[in-house]
């Protein structure tokens, strides 16, 4: 009897030196990969150029924008404010005045994040990365199509997902990022 215990607990023990040898295996090949992705230069694709415009559509006059925006204001009515914002601003960059259209949409991103428009504050990320590309900083472009795909994640819309990620790759941006303090 003491020599099959004896047995069974030398097993149990070369068993265990087993599992530590594969985990230690595991570990080590691990670690090699980290230390070649590190020491690997990223391969990214050529940045591409960014649409020659954001991907906003204006359908409406400028000036009744403008008389939109200051009513909406004058009433209150908030949730309309982050629509009017967006189309205004497609109206000031389609007028070659990329500075205020910047502008708008970032009051855009505040009432829509305010006002739960998720599909509205998507597009002017998009919009304000295009911008942010076009003005030579690919890391705040990046950040901002980030952030749209992700509110297009979560809104179900799988083509503008699709449309944001696919920006993101064509200009080298990581898709993995975690974003805080935004």
């Amino acid at each position: 009897m003491k020599e099959l215990l004896a047995q069974q607990v030398g097993l149990a023990v070369a068993l265990a030196g087993l599992a530590a040898l594969v985990l230690l295996v595991l570990l080590f090949v691990s670690a090699r990969r980290r230390s070649a992705r590190k020491q690997q230069p990223v391969a990214r694709p050529a940045i591409a150029a960014a649409p020659a415009a954001p991907t906003l559509k204006a359908k409406v006059a400028p000036a009744a924008l403008l008389a939109a925006i200051h009513e909406a204001e004058a009433m209150g009515q908030r949730d309309r404010l982050p629509g009017l914002y967006l189309s205004l601003a497609q109206c000031r960059f389609e007028a070659g005045d990329s500075s205020e259209a910047e502008e708008l949409l970032r009051k855009c991103i505040l009432g829509a994040g305010a006002a739960r428009h998720k599909a509205t504050h998507a597009k002017a990320r998009l919009a304000l990365g295009d911008l942010a590309h076009a003005g030579g900083d690919p890391t705040t472009a990046c950040e901002h199509w980030q952030i749209a795909r992700a509110l297009f994640h979560e809104l179900r819309q799988v083509e503008d997902h699709s449309e944001a990620e696919q920006r993101m790759l064509r200009n080298g941006c990581p898709t993995d990022w975690v974003l805080t303090d935004f």
